[in-house]
């Protein structure tokens, strides 16, 4: 699985790519400070990066634990 994902799906527009435990961090504070998902994502949805950040803060959010944290610890 990619470790950076994409965040535009324009053509002709630049291509920006960010890390994932950059997006899981965001994604996880964002649910534990009980933001909603729409005002929480800094990125386009529809994008890669979009896509993961919805994945992880709705695991995030429903389980109140950070899923990296959990991923590490059944490694």
């Amino acid at each position: 699985m990619a470790h950076h994902l994409k965040t535009t799906t324009r053509p002709n527009a630049p291509e920006m790519i960010v890390a994932k435990e950059v997006i899981d961090k965001q994604a996880t504070q964002a649910a534990k400070q009980g933001r909603s998902l729409n005002d929480a994502c800094p990125y386009p949805f529809g994008t890669e990066a979009a896509d993961h950040f919805t994945a992880v803060f709705l695991v995030a959010q429903t389980q109140g634990t950070d899923p990296a944290a959990q991923q590490d610890a059944q490694a």
